[in-house]
């Protein structure tokens, strides 16, 4: 299968095809790749992090209301950027 890949960047929101979320906004909280692989998903951050960083930030919409967040594929996430090589 072909690897497909996108790069956002800090702010950006998470697409609905990767994760679906209700009551709440999804942003990427720093510069990440996301690769499309074997049927998963595999996020990486485009500089070094340390694992008490966060990849992703949920805003909650209504503090009232639960949110719920829906992975489309399973995703693997990644402390190391993408080795260059893998591209």
């Amino acid at each position: 299968m072909l690897e497909k890949t996108w790069t956002f960047e800090a702010g950006d929101r998470v697409p609905d095809w990767l994760m679906r979320q209700t009551n709440c906004v999804l942003r990427f909280d720093r510069d990440a790749v996301v690769v499309e692989s074997n049927s998963e998903y595999q996020i990486y951050p485009a500089t070094s992090m340390s694992v008490d960083d966060t990849m992703v930030l949920a805003e909650i919409i209504d503090q009232q209301c639960d949110a719920e967040v829906e992975h489309i594929l399973p995703i693997r996430t990644h402390t190391a950027p993408r080795s260059m090589s893998l591209n």
